[in-house]
């Protein structure tokens, strides 16, 4: 890498950490005219829109509040900028990529790091989690469920009847009593499920403990509030109820321009703050 780049890098670095209103005009003495930007989900080209992306746009403050690192060569045209939180923060971090033309910078492609964990709070559902559950079958985002057969080998596996049941647990009927799922969970009831919402990008996932009830009132509830689909198949009522005493979900309810939104980390046994 030419010592050359690597100060343009530097000075592009300088420009992108610099309070708003300046670094503008640093910017475009260091961009190629036809530079283009990339992130998640945007495209952008020329001197003016990208100046005006990585000053305004959805990672320009971030880059600001960012601790940054020197810049890192990864192959002779590519540069490459890590940008940290800060020390008590809970920004997510940034990396940034910079393609060379020459020693001006042709491309940069901004990607955003995982931010940290929510905090665990009690396990409750929320209502909107709640509605979710219950209307993934007829929305047509049927939840998957993950369980391990006496063997030891992972199942995957569509289940179009789970639903709430109150603030921590899930229920769903099973149609095959005698069936490898039923047989499964009563060798290891660990489990797991997911939830994704292509169209939102909401996304949660579910850890738990499955069993067997047979209490009459658990069967008429959960067979009554299936979906009519899951219930056409089973006129008789042949199948058992199982309920997951959930111990972990974690997930968020979709992606805006700043990344997760209403991120969750619920946790059996957390004492409420």
């Amino acid at each position: 890498m030419s010592d050359a780049r690597m100060t343009t890098a530097q000075r592009f670095l300088d420009a992108l950490a610099a309070p708003q209103g300046t670094g503008a005009d640093a910017l475009m003495s260091l961009l190629h005219p036809d530079v283009r930007l990339m992130r998640l989900g945007k495209t952008v080209d020329g001197t003016a829109a990208v100046i005006d992306e990585l000053r305004q746009g959805a990672n320009g403050e971030l880059s600001r509040r960012l601790q940054w690192q020197a810049p890192q060569p990864v192959v002779d045209s590519v540069v490459r900028l890590v940008g940290e939180r800060r020390p008590g923060e809970r920004d997510r971090g940034l990396v940034v990529t910079l393609g060379f033309d020459g020693d001006a910078i042709a491309l940069v492609q901004q990607q955003r790091t995982p931010p940290p964990p929510p905090d665990a709070q009690p396990l409750v559902l929320p209502a909107s989690l709640k509605r979710m559950i219950d209307h993934a079958l007829v929305e047509r985002h049927p939840m998957l469920v993950a369980y391990s057969d006496p063997e030891g080998q992972p199942v995957l596996s569509f289940r179009g009847s789970v639903q709430a049941y109150g603030d921590d647990q899930l229920a769903m009927w099973i149609r095959s009593p005698d069936g490898a799922f039923i047989r499964a969970i009563r060798h290891n009831p660990k489990l797991a499920l997911v939830y994704r919402n292509e169209e939102t990008k909401a996304t949660y996932n579910f850890q738990g403990r499955a069993r067997v009830s047979d209490l009459g009132s658990d069967r008429r509830r959960v067979f009554d509030a299936s979906p009519e689909a899951e219930r056409g198949h089973d006129f008789a009522m042949l199948g058992v109820v199982v309920l997951v005493d959930l111990d972990r979900v974690e997930g968020y309810a979709g992606l805006g321009p700043a990344g997760q939104v209403d991120q969750i980390r619920l946790v059996r046994g957390t004492v409420p703050n």
